[in-house]
């Protein structure tokens, strides 16, 4: 027999918005986000130790963010003319 686990009813929430959020696609899209970032802030580093461009750091985010814009609006168009 498995021993019960007394959880209080925040951890409880807590762990099933946690499922929630925890699937396949909600981490693909995490990862290109961050690979985006990631591509995003390497490109500016280079950038600048070469001299080649001047970056505005605060322009460092618009990829990933745009990435996500774009993401957002494919699934939309896709569960709204999906076949039942």
């Amino acid at each position: 027999m498995e021993p019960k686990q007394n959880l209080d009813p925040e951890e409880a929430e807590y762990r099933q918005l946690f499922t929630k959020i925890n699937t396949t696609k909600n981490k693909i899209i995490m990862k290109t986000m961050l690979l985006c970032l990631f591509l995003s802030l390497s490109f500016a580093l280079i950038s600048e130790k070469t001299g080649w461009l001047e970056i505005d750091w605060k322009m460092i985010f618009i990829p990933a963010l745009l990435v996500l814009q774009i993401i957002i609006i494919s699934t939309a168009l896709k569960n709204r003319y999906k076949k039942h």
